[in-house]
């Protein structure tokens, strides 16, 4: 063997870690007893890993299947191993001569299947539930402060019919522009598969930049219709939360845009996903209790339960996670798209002439 071999492995399992399109749970133990006697011990269990990639980048839609990435990689290293006694007929190992016999057997699956829930679980689902549970809190106290700063800083009725048009557009050429960029990445970018990857996958691919600049629009669209509902002349009792919500969840959609490695762009998404949720189903039910809001809280209502249903489905780990989050952010874009055209149309109406700009108005922050 070559001897900068064990410097090799290191770097291979560095590089697993490593690459963002490396998206499965790595096993040690799917060998038995493993040979830890054996001279290329080593070897082999690397080569299960190094499998198990090649075999997650070229079956995509097979990704998340744990015991096919398992079995893939089990086969991988029993290839290397009889390549291994061809040159070397004295390194034979009991454990890897059952493993290839039982796959000569058509058993092996089932075997490492076995296997796999005895040594390999996967993170409790419960711990999943608790750390976004605790993302939630975190979030809601940030929105907390945010919602006594904007009480600080009232601007009451201070939307003009002219600025509510601007921020409409602004939410309109973001949503297109998020909307555009995302059909063209994935034509440039075919060997992503969307029903497993994130959007935020794209921002490693060759046309990263591109993928990038959608965070920052995204967020500035958001901030649109957090400031334009605070400012606007309407009466939304309550929601200075749900407008403070909506900037937490702008700092966390561009936080994910500056950090692209774990963790900080998982933290940013902690902040994003549950603000971006919690302020639509919070607004969605406040527009109910103003009058010039009501022809809108069936409609947006509907969209942030839509948008809880796919951030629990993504949370749950059920069903294909790509497809769901590209749902919860067609419905964010359309609620936002729907706010603000609202938004636009109330200023309008209570700024035309005729309507009485003597009486106060109230903000709905």
């Amino acid at each position: 063997m070559r001897e900068d071999a064990a410097a090799s492995r290191r770097w291979i399992r560095q590089w697993l870690v490593d690459v963002p399109d490396l998206n499965f749970i790595v096993c040690d133990d799917l060998l038995d007893d493993s040979p830890d006697g054996y001279a290329f011990a080593g070897e082999i269990r690397d080569q299960v890993a190094v499998s198990g990639a090649a075999f997650a980048l070229e079956h995509q839609g097979k990704a998340r299947d744990d015991v096919a990435v398992y079995t893939a990689g089990v086969e991988g290293a029993l290839r290397a191993y009889e390549a291994l006694l061809r040159s070397r007929p004295d390194t034979r190992a009991a454990v890897l001569d059952d493993l290839a016999a039982r796959r000569d057997r058509g058993e092996l699956g089932d075997h490492v299947a076995k296997r796999a829930r005895e040594r390999c679980p996967r993170p409790r689902a419960a711990m999943v539930w608790i750390a976004a549970l605790a993302g939630a809190g975190v979030v809601l106290l940030l929105a907390l402060l945010v919602g006594w700063l904007f009480r600080r800083r009232a601007a009451r009725g201070a939307l003009s019919a002219h600025r509510a048009k601007i921020l409409r557009t602004i939410v309109f050429v973001g949503a297109a522009y998020y909307v555009l960029v995302g059909a063209a990445l994935h034509v440039l970018e075919p060997d992503y598969d969307p029903r497993f990857k994130f959007m935020s996958d794209y921002a490693w691919s060759s046309h990263g930049w591109l993928m990038t600049t959608t965070f920052f629009v995204l967020a500035l669209a958001i901030l649109a219709v957090a400031f334009g509902i605070r400012d606007g002349p309407g009466s939304l009792p309550s929601a200075r939360l749900g407008c403070a919500l909506l900037v937490v969840a702008a700092l966390g959609v561009a936080l994910a845009g500056m950090f692209r490695g774990f963790p900080l762009h998982e933290v940013a998404s902690a902040l994003a996903f549950p603000g971006m949720t919690m302020a639509a189903l919070l607004l969605s039910w406040r527009f109910r209790q103003a009058v010039d809001w009501r022809p809108l809280p069936r409609g947006t209502l509907l969209m942030s339960v839509g948008m809880l249903a796919a951030l629990l489905s993504m949370l749950a780990n059920v069903g294909w996670p790509g497809l769901q989050q590209r749902g919860f952010l067609v419905l964010f874009l359309t609620w936002l798209c729907t706010v603000a055209n609202r938004l636009a149309t109330i200023t309008a109406e209570k700024t035309s002439p005729g309507v009485d700009s003597g009486r106060p108005r109230s903000s709905p922050c």
